[in-house]
């Protein structure tokens, strides 16, 4: 357990009559499990001798990667290091966990759709006056190769909804050669300004350049004053 916070007042107040008010306060942290501690240590003299403990500690949960409940900064932090279990989280957080990477990785705004009538549109990145449309596909297994069928697919949803910009994203291992020649095709002929492909590494580095702004929980429970 490490110190990661520590505060302390020592004030003369008059309706203490010559005594003095001492607050010490610090929080311990556990960097393996994220289990916290707050103590608050308050000692009064003069007219009013008494010494108070306030303690507050954190509740650990344990959540199951195939959970559709598991927050996605949650999700997010722990794939960091443990990315090859993207294959076991719910097909929810994989859209969820993509919209929040491109969201950074693009510096825009991304719309999550996700309906099963969405003709295979996932996301849609709000970058342009012609925005981008994503389709998101977890495998159930990383040495899986991405076929052209897919591919094309997408790019029959991309024209009947008038989108020129498109992003597969799939933790396949890799793209087959006929998949990925014919996302460059459709471009060279002009059917489409851009046709991204991500396979399980490149979106892992994506993920990897992200950083996830979590407030540590222990910080809502500081003193305000003293």
């Amino acid at each position: 357990m490490k110190t990661v916070h520590k505060d302390e007042s020592h004030s003369h107040p008059d309706w203490l009559e010559g005594g003095y008010y001492e607050v010490n306060e610090y929080v311990k942290n556990c960097s393996s499990c994220g289990w916290w501690k707050l103590r608050c240590n308050k000692v009064t003299t003069g007219s009013i001798d008494a010494r108070s403990v306030e303690i507050t500690n954190a509740i650990l949960r344990r959540y199951d990667l195939s959970s559709k409940n598991i927050p996605i900064i949650t999700l997010q932090n722990y794939l960091r290091n443990n990315f090859e279990d993207v294959i076991h989280i719910h097909h929810n957080r994989m859209e969820k966990l993509v919209q929040s990477v491109f969201r950074e990785h693009f510096s825009c705004d991304v719309e999550h759709i996700g309906k099963s009538h969405d003709g295979g549109i996932d996301l849609i990145l709000i970058n342009s006056d012609n925005p981008t449309i994503v389709q998101v596909k977890r495998r159930k297994k990383l040495l899986y190769t991405e076929g052209i069928a897919g591919i094309r697919e997408f790019i029959g949803a991309a024209k009947i909804n008038g989108n020129r910009n498109c992003i597969y994203v799939s933790t396949c291992s890799k793209f087959s050669n006929a998949a990925i020649e014919g996302a460059k095709e459709v471009v060279k002929n002009d059917e489409l300004e851009s046709y991204e492909l991500y396979d399980f590494d490149r979106f892992c580095s994506a993920l990897k350049l992200t950083t996830v702004k979590e407030k540590k929980p222990w910080k809502y429970c500081l003193r305000n004053g003293w």
